[in-house]
């Protein structure tokens, strides 16, 4: 790996609510149907990861690790 590393080398997961996201990245996206199954399984993948979720807009979540 060089030394031009982005958020993307860090970023594990994507949930959102908005149905119409997505991304050429490569990052898995998970779609929630509501805030409350957002939470949820923005919590579920973090556990899962080790990582650390974050808020980027009301309705997009991510889970990274630092």
């Amino acid at each position: 790996m060089g030394n031009d590393i982005g958020i993307n080398s860090y970023t594990l997961a994507i949930i959102t609510t908005d149905k119409n996201m997505n991304t050429s990245g490569g990052c898995p996206i998970f779609y929630a149907k509501d805030d409350d199954d957002l939470q949820n399984k923005a919590m579920l993948v973090a556990k899962c990861v080790d990582g650390i979720v974050h808020q980027i807009a009301d309705e997009i979540l991510i889970v990274v690790r630092h």
